[in-house]
């Protein structure tokens, strides 16, 4: 069985910038959130974001990466889109999977 979790992390917040990066008990959330990814027995961990300093730091906790088009990464974009982009990637790259999780970033 092949589980994966991708994880959408955009960023160009304006409410709380680099919000998904921010050090929190340690770590940033980023971090805490790929974590437990593994920790939970998911195989592989997708990182999907339009920032390159978000993708360093998930590569930094074991994260790969998917570099996610500028044109589903602004403020009207939604969710589903990067999913489903970050799926054709996952797909593309392993075949079909099992299972696909989604967490939260900022509730880890």
């Amino acid at each position: 069985m092949k589980v994966v979790a991708i994880i959408l992390a955009r960023g160009g917040s304006k409410g709380l910038p680099n919000k998904n990066i921010l050090q929190f008990c340690g770590k940033p959330l980023l971090g805490w959130t790929i974590e437990h990814c593994f920790s939970g027995g998911i195989d592989d961990v997708f990182l999907s974001s339009d920032s390159d300093e978000i993708l360093a730091v998930g590569e930094e906790y074991g994260a790969r990466l998917i570099k996610r088009p500028d044109s589903i990464s602004n403020d009207s974009s939604s969710s589903e889109s990067g999913w489903l982009h970050g799926l054709d990637f996952v797909e593309d790259l392993l075949g079909p999977v099992d299972w696909v999780f989604a967490p939260q970033v900022t509730s880890p």
